[in-house]
């Protein structure tokens, strides 16, 4: 896929930008790794486990929806 807009986004930052809630604090009640979260935060990942995702939806009280979406691929060419 190099060269190419992945069609998954990452919407961690606008989740906790919502929530009022800092990235130290889903670290501390997701008890995920700092750099695993800062990652996601930044867009800066291929790839998700799904473990992760569980406990992220955990400590913030949200869907799978709400962290990654699908952009279609006439909204990644603009």
């Amino acid at each position: 896929m190099t060269g190419q807009a992945m069609a998954i986004r990452v919407r961690l930052r606008e989740l906790l930008e919502r929530r009022g809630m800092a990235q130290t604090e889903l670290q501390a009640r997701s008890r995920l790794g700092y750099s695993t979260i800062n990652a996601l935060y930044h867009g800066k990942t291929e790839r998700v486990e799904f473990a992760t995702l569980d406990a992220i939806c955990e400590a913030v009280g949200c869907e799978v929806g709400e962290i990654i979406e699908y952009v279609p691929e006439k909204k990644r060419r603009r």
